[in-house]
């Protein structure tokens, strides 16, 4: 298959768009035309795009639209003319579902692509609301930065990451006030640190444990993926059970709280039981790298784009 993937930005500190583009140049043939402008709408015509294509002797029979297309805020995606006349068929992966949903839906209605992906569990609302054929496509890790890495632990309980009050119940900001009072537990918390990403997970790595809790929309979002790919921190988040049925299972593969209370007593217990906390990373790292990589999530970006385009030379 030829897919042509548009994608508006590349860069560290948005490591998903890239894997995703990485992982499924390696199940297809793609080309990769990439443009952003951090302050200014992107139009995109599609004639804009002749130039990449023949410089690479490439006649794509699908475009697919990256994460970075919807990134766009509380805005309405940008204006991409020419597609209809084109007469190649499209898909779009939806992104940022919590901020101007409608817009974003509306967009992809008039889009009219051959399906759509998100990593949202109302994915099937989705497709009812557009008509358009919508598949989940949740988060997932790239093993090869986010592993262990044989270093020694210099952490008991950490995170970083950004602090807002979208984030479900603000449980990153009511954990970060209980561990004030934690004198005998080693917690490192920093809100939205940017490090690399080798940095970033490094210090995954050293830590027994690490906090993750479910973003804006109920996200579960890659940091969940990443602590269980490090195969010796223990993964510790939020109770859910609301569309996510499947991805992992509580105690087997991650530790799950509903109370600071809870946190409080399952941290200290797991921290002082080094067996269970070992066997649960084991599980959680075996289940990640078999269920949860950035290339599975590809093959299901290739299948729900061939499985369509069959249907659509049928009609």
């Amino acid at each position: 298959m030829k897919i042509l993937y548009i994608e508006r930005q590349h860069a560290d500190t948005f490591s998903y768009y890239n894997e995703i583009m990485k992982a499924v140049g390696n199940e297809a043939q793609t080309y990769q035309y990439s443009n952003w402008s951090p302050k200014q709408k992107l139009n995109l015509h599609v004639r804009d795009l002749a130039t990449y294509i023949r410089a690479a002797n490439f006649v794509p029979e699908v475009f697919l639209f990256g994460f970075g297309w919807t990134d766009c805020s509380y805005d309405y995606p940008n204006v991409i003319d020419g597609l209809r006349e084109s007469g190649i068929p499209t898909a779009v992966i939806l992104n940022k579902e919590y901020a101007a949903l409608d817009k974003k839906l509306d967009w992809i209605k008039d889009l009219n692509p051959i399906c759509a992906f998100t990593v949202h569990h109302d994915y099937q609302e989705y497709e009812k609301t557009t008509g358009i054929p919508f598949y989940q496509l949740p988060f997932a890790v790239n093993p090869d930065i986010f592993k262990d890495y044989g270093e020694e632990y210099d952490c008991d309980f950490g995170f970083t990451g950004i602090v807002r009050p979208e984030q479900t119940n603000n449980w990153r900001q009511k954990i970060e006030e209980r561990s004030r009072e934690w004198e005998d537990i080693n917690f490192s918390f920093s809100a939205h640190r940017r490090d690399t990403l080798e940095s970033y997970a490094r210090r995954i790595s050293r830590s027994k444990i690490w906090l993750s809790t479910t973003g804006p929309g109920d996200l579960v979002g890659p940091r969940y993926y990443e602590v269980m790919a490090a195969g010796r921190t223990l993964l510790m988040c939020n109770r859910f059970d609301r569309g996510y049925e499947g991805l992992f299972n509580e105690d087997e593969h991650c530790v799950m709280f509903e109370t600071l209370e809870e946190l409080e007593d399952k941290l200290r217990y797991y921290l002082a039981n080094e067996d269970k906390r070992v066997q649960i990373i084991r599980n959680a790292q075996a289940h990640t790298l078999k269920h949860h990589t950035w290339q599975e999530r590809a093959q299901r970006v290739i299948s729900g784009i061939t499985e369509n385009l069959e249907k659509k030379t049928d009609e």
